[in-house]
């Protein structure tokens, strides 16, 4: 049996490799370094994590080579969220999930195409393509998008998680986050939020406001929040080609622990957010059980 510490899961960490092994698509939004796999096992030890979820970054485009090696180097550690073409094959789809992949993401906020049309007609084609797949939808979209598809959608016969606080403006009052869509499909069960990227939701002396939205969004339901690092914490930087090397963010472990203690108050919360809402979505355990 797995100690607490193994199960504990990192849900959205990226590997980038060597361009002449994995090349990135040629229209990519920006260049990322190396950050391999050695790294993030690295990565994981400083934070006293024993899972990870892998998330194919915008830089591969639907190239989920990189992200595939990755799983089939320690299948029992990780599990991975795709990006996939509109004519992906039902059987491409059942080869994936029999290598770990467990979800498929909707990137719209780095790709550029972050708007209401473009949401509505992606998750409404995934989630019909992937029901009954035990697959999830993830969606990475602005705040004012994801409102207002939410309020549109429904209920979906996928799951849907919401990567990097659903990018919630720090200063927005609580009872006004409370009468919008995202808050209440999270009181319904119907949405899990990633607490993640603090760095992409606000400034950092937006931390207090921060957490007091973590503490916000696990008050609402804490058997849909998930905790992540958002490892190795891309980056665009300004003025500079999509093709020169942007370099990550410096943001040290050490800080990443502190940020995740101040969200998850309790050891009860911290075990239903680091362990037991990762095991559930991701199909750790069952996955695991499955390979016996």
């Amino acid at each position: 049996m797995l100690s607490s510490l193994e199960r504990v899961c990192d849900c959205h960490v990226h590997v980038i490799g060597s361009q002449d092994r994995y090349p990135m698509s040629k229209d990519r939004p920006y260049t990322p370094a190396p950050a391999g796999l050695p790294a993030l096992l690295q990565h994981m030890d400083r934070m006293s994590v024993g899972r990870a979820v892998i998330v194919q970054p915008s830089v591969y485009g639907t190239d989920n080579s990189c992200l595939i090696d990755c799983l089939e180097a320690a299948p029992e550690r990780f599990r991975a969220v795709a990006v996939m073409r509109r004519g992906v094959s039902d059987e491409e789809l059942t080869c994936m999930a029999a290598k770990g992949i467990v979800g498929l993401r909707i990137n719209l906020e780095s790709t550029g195409a972050d708007d209401l049309s473009a949401a509505l007609e992606a998750i409404r084609y995934w989630s019909s393509r992937l029901a009954g797949s035990g697959w999830h939808l993830q969606l990475y979209a602005g705040y004012k998008t994801i409102n207002a598809a939410l309020a549109q959608l429904g209920s979906l016969p996928v799951p849907l998680v919401i990567d990097h606080f659903g990018l919630i403006p720090p200063a927005l009052a609580l009872t006004q986050l409370q009468s919008e869509a995202l808050y209440r499909t999270l009181v319904a069960g119907d949405v899990y939020i990633k607490l993640s990227g603090a760095y992409r939701v606000g400034r950092v002396d937006d931390a207090e406001k921060i957490a007091g939205l973590a503490h916000a969004l696990l008050a609402a339901n804490d058997e849909r929040i998930l905790w992540a690092s958002d490892w190795p914490h891309t980056n665009r930087e300004v003025g500079k080609l999509s093709t020169d090397v942007s370099r990550y963010r410096d943001t040290p472990a050490e800080a990443l622990v502190q940020e995740r203690s101040a969200w998850l108050a309790t050891p009860q919360v911290s075990r239903k957010v680091l362990i037991e809402n990762p095991a559930r979505l991701y199909r750790f355990d069952r996955v695991a059980a499955k390979a016996k």
